[in-house]
């Protein structure tokens, strides 16, 4: 990785970080709280409405009877074992996100 990418992913990592804090600095009530993660992956739906797991920056979130639907399926890694969901508040998966980007930024300012 050059000077150049590394400049550009701090800039990425940045504008990340401020829209992490903007999501969860809004505090109401909401239907859908809870973010659903199997192992790296979040899960979402597709248009038809099937549950999927996907990589997104901002993942769906879904009501406590979704949930409650999505831990009753079972999820698989590529070996074949069972790899069990993790429910976070949204708030939660953020605040843990913006920890992850904190410190990765902290480390690539380093390498300019």
């Amino acid at each position: 990785m050059n000077i150049e990418e590394i400049k550009n992913t701090i800039q990425e990592l940045e504008q990340r970080l401020q829209d992490y804090i903007s999501t969860i600095s809004i505090r109401s009530l909401e239907y859908t709280p809870f973010i659903v993660e199997v192992g790296a992956l979040t899960v979402g739906t597709d248009e038809n409405g099937v549950v999927i797991l996907q990589n997104k920056n901002f993942p769906m979130q879904f009501s406590e009877k979704a949930v409650k639907e999505i831990l009753s399926m079972k999820f698989r890694n590529c070996f074949e074992e069972l790899v069990l969901p993790k429910v976070y508040s949204k708030h939660a998966w953020y605040s843990e996100r913006i920890e992850s980007i904190n410190f990765t930024l902290l480390e690539l300012k380093k390498l300019i």
